[in-house]
This record gives C-alpha cells, sequence and structure tokens, in this order.
C-alpha cells in the first residue's frame, strides 16, 4: 500500500504543480488574445491537469485494498451529497432573489469544494474504520 500511496503522491502532486502553472498561464493569456477559438482552448487548458489527477485518483482507488476504497468511497458519497444540496439550496436561495451570487464563480467553485467535502468526509470514516 505504501507504494501505491507513493505513486499516488506523486502523479496527483505533478498534476497540480502542472495545473497551478497551467492556470497561471491561462490567465495571463486570456488578456492578451482576443480570437474566439484561442481563447476557448486557453480557457479550458487547465482541465488536462486536472483530468490528470483525475487520472491519479482512480488509479489510486482501483489499486486501494477494501477498507481504504470503502473509506474513500464514503467520503465521495458523503461529498456528493453535501455538495448537491447545499448547491440545489443555494440555487434555489438565488433564483428566488435573496441571495446574489455570480454563476461563474459559483461554478468553478464545483470542484474544490467538492474535493474539500471528499477529504472531510474520508477523514471521519478513517476515523471510524481506524
Amino acid at each position: 500500500m505504501q507504494q501505491v500511496a507513493r505513486r499516488y503522491k506523486r502523479e496527483f502532486g505533478s498534476a497540480m504543480a502542472a495545473y497551478v502553472v497551467v492556470l497561471m498561464l491561462s490567465i495571463w493569456a486570456l488578456k492578451h488574445v482576443d480570437a474566439t477559438a484561442l481563447r476557448v482552448l486557453l480557457a479550458l487548458a487547465p482541465v488536462v491537469p486536472v483530468a490528470l489527477a483525475g487520472h491519479a485518483i482512480i488509479r489510486f482507488v482501483r489499486d486501494s485494498d477494501e477498507l481504504q476504497r470503502r473509506i474513500m468511497l464514503e467520503g465521495a458519497a458523503l461529498g456528493a451529497l453535501v455538495l448537491t444540496m447545499g448547491s440545489f439550496s443555494l440555487g434555489l436561495l438565488v433564483s428566488a432573489g435573496l441571495l446574489p451570487m455570480r454563476a461563474d464563480l459559483a461554478l468553478i467553485m464545483v470542484l474544490p469544494a467538492y474535493s474539500a467535502l471528499y477529504g472531510l468526509f474520508a477523514c471521519l470514516a478513517a476515523r471510524r474504520y481506524g
């Protein structure tokens, strides 16, 4: 399991480092480019390293033992439940005019919010089983 964890940290860490670099370059380049097709490519460029991080996560899950998979599944399920219920509730408040919110920022925050919720619930599940 330690070898699997080391590989995961290496793959995930390098994907996240690439994400930071690509995101910064993308933001900078978008300020200097007017062509629509190129702007689309630049805006979506950070998705590539995030997909590589997702690939590292999938490999880690597949190569983990049954207990670790159960912990990850519980974290993922509870994270998804809280995120979907929270975003649904937030959407209702925004549509009722009770809470102003920019849709672009709300959508961009879905992945970081899910990641944080997954981490929280996976830690709680690990404590329960550990």
